[in-house]
Parts: structure tokens; sequence; C-alpha cells
């Protein structure tokens, strides 16, 4: 049987790092060193900077020897690159690993598996358990409340990843389980009850959030893929990623991907941008980031991009989208809330 990943957690101040920092590496983005630093006052045996997740980059601070001399440890303190970091270099060197999450904008601190870009594509890479993952509400709303807002969007993708199972298995035959579905949508009506908790980045809000990514983790352990969570919207970000050469706050960026296949999917997406809007995920930031034309370029490259990596059957691979469905997709997207989706 699978692990859960909430076995892990431990929900306390970031402060109970202070007694093995003197023997650790710790793998930090800037910002987040800097809000831990009013907690943390050992200093780490190694510091590394966690900048990029292109595979040279991580490989190039893999062999940087100095930073791993009479180091017992890695501790992972920041985003989803400096989690990411630290899950790599854990798996690679085989040092026991922590986990400190200092916003909750990705699900990628319940993970196994690290996500490292190769020629400006994504790959999940290694296999690594760590020792726990400390979660700090007072660390976490150190953070602009936006990002951890956004985090919502790898349990918004539920929405579109369920309807694209569905379809492979009618589709292809693939296996579908539907019990598995049926708890991964559950977590999406936990979401909508207590959405008030997740816009303020309450202690409620911090604790609900790491227990439903810690059940979507699990539910795609036990089925053995992403399926429970990940289909068309995601692979609409790898490619928009991949056309831009670019990378987008993840939460938010994958909200915005789900709106525009939701609305390709015919499924309910009213519903969605309903529930991302009393969430507070603010995926309007990333669509004038992007620009409508480069995300209709992406819908039209996304089929293409699918097959090309062998990614699961989606609805991207059904009747080809055509340019006039996808700019009417992003444009839906982009209009002007209706007064009853207003916050």
């Amino acid at each position: 049987m699978p692990v859960h990943p909430l076995q892990w957690v431990r929900f306390e101040s970031v402060a109970c790092l202070n007694p093995l920092l003197e023997a650790s590496l710790l793998v930090v983005d800037p910002q987040a060193w800097f809000a831990a630093r009013p907690w943390l006052t050992a200093n780490p045996r190694s510091l590394a900077r966690a900048e990029s997740l292109d595979a040279r980059a991580l490989d190039a601070l893999l062999n940087t020897r100095e930073a791993f001399d009479g180091v017992g440890r890695i501790i992972g303190l920041g985003g989803g690159t400096a989690i990411d970091t630290a899950k790599y270099l854990a798996w690679r060197t085989g040092l026991p690993l922590i986990l400190v999450p200092s916003a909750l904008t990705v699900d990628a601190p319940f993970t196994d598996s690290a996500a490292v870009r190769r020629d400006g594509r994504i790959h999940y890479t290694g296999q690594v358990a760590p020792e726990a993952i400390i979660v700090d509400a007072a660390l976490i709303r150190t953070a602009p409340a936006h990002l951890n807002r956004g985090g919502v969007g790898d349990l918004l993708s539920i929405h579109t990843a369920l309807h694209d199972w569905r379809l492979a298995h009618t589709r292809t035959g693939e296996p579908y389980d539907a019990a598995i579905a049926q708890q991964s949508a559950s977590l999406l009506e936990r979401l909508r009850e207590q959405s008030c908790e997740i816009y303020a980045v309450s202690d409620a809000g911090v604790r609900l959030l790491t227990e439903l990514f810690c059940e979507e983790v699990y539910l795609c352990l036990q089925a053995g893929s992403s399926r429970p969570e990940e289909g068309s919207e995601h692979h609409l970000l790898y490619t928009l990623e991949y056309l831009t050469g670019r990378t987008y706050l993840h939460g938010a960026a994958v909200t915005l991907c789900a709106l525009v296949m939701a609305h390709l999917q015919g499924n309910a997406p009213d519903e969605l941008r309903t529930l991302a809007g009393a969430c507070g995920a603010e995926y309007r930031a990333i669509l004038t980031e992007v620009g409508e034309d480069a995300l209709v370029a992406a819908v039209l490259r996304a089929p293409d991009y699918a097959r090309e990596e062998g990614l699961p059957y989606t609805v991207l691979m059904e009747t080809p989208i055509t340019p006039a469905r996808a700019r009417e997709a992003v444009a839906w997207v982009a209009a002007p809330l209706p007064p009853q989706q207003l916050q």
C-alpha cells in the first residue's frame, strides 16, 4: 500500500529546525530564507540558493562538492523551486530530507518526485520520502496572500482531470477507478465548503489546504497515476511554458488553464470559475502576464505537445480544436465576471 503523505506532516514552528541546521544543507529561495530568519537562530552547514529546475542547473549544484561537506541531511525551505531542488538532491545523494513550504502554492511538498526541466519540457524524476514536512502557518502567512490562495489550482484541476480520465476510459479502455474518482471529487466539495478559510489564509485554511493536498497525492498513489488530479489543464500549462520559455506561478497558472479546458470540455466552467473566485485564485494576473494570443497558441499546440511527450489521453486528443474555439474559450476566461460570480 502507498504511504499517505499526511504521516510526514508536522504542524509546528519552523524553529524546530534550529538543532538540525549545523549539520544540514539548506536549500532556499531568498525570500523564504529572509522570512524564516526571525525563527531560525542557528546557521546551516551549507546554504544553496534554488534558482532553476533545469536539469543542468540541478546537476551543477549536485556537483558542488563543498556544499555537501559535513552535511547529514537536506532541508528544502521555500516555494516549489526550492522544494523540488531539495527533493532532487536528496534523491541523488540518498541524504535524509526535510521539507518546509514557505507558501502553499503547489502540491510539490507532498509528492515523492521532483519536477525537472529538460530542453524546456517538464519531467517528474526520482522517488524520495522525507523525514518530515514542517507546515508553519505563521511562516506561510509571511508570503503574499495571493500565493497561498492560488495554491488551490492543484485541487481545482481535479474538475477537468476527472472529465479527461472518464473520457480516456470511454475512448481507449484505459482503466478507471470510480471509487477513487468519487473521493477525488469530494475534495472539491470540502474546498467549496471552506473556501472562506482558504481566502483568509487562516490557520484552519492552511491546515485544510495541507490535508487536501495530501489526500489528492494519496489518491494518485492509489491510482498508480496522476489521473485523479492531472489532465488537459496541466498539459496545456506544460505547452504554454514550453512555447514561451517561461515558468509561471503554478497554482494560479493551473487555475487559468483549468478554466480554459473546462470551457472546451463543456464541463460546468461557470461552477469552476465561481469556486476559483471564492478561494481568491488570481488567475487573471497570469493571463495578463501571458497574453491572450500566447494562450490561444498554446491551446492549439497542446494536442501535438501531449502526443510528443506521450501524455495520457485527454480532450485534447478529440476532434481538433479550431482557432475559433480556442479564442472563444480564452475570451470567456478573460471577460469580466458576471455579477453573481463576483467575490
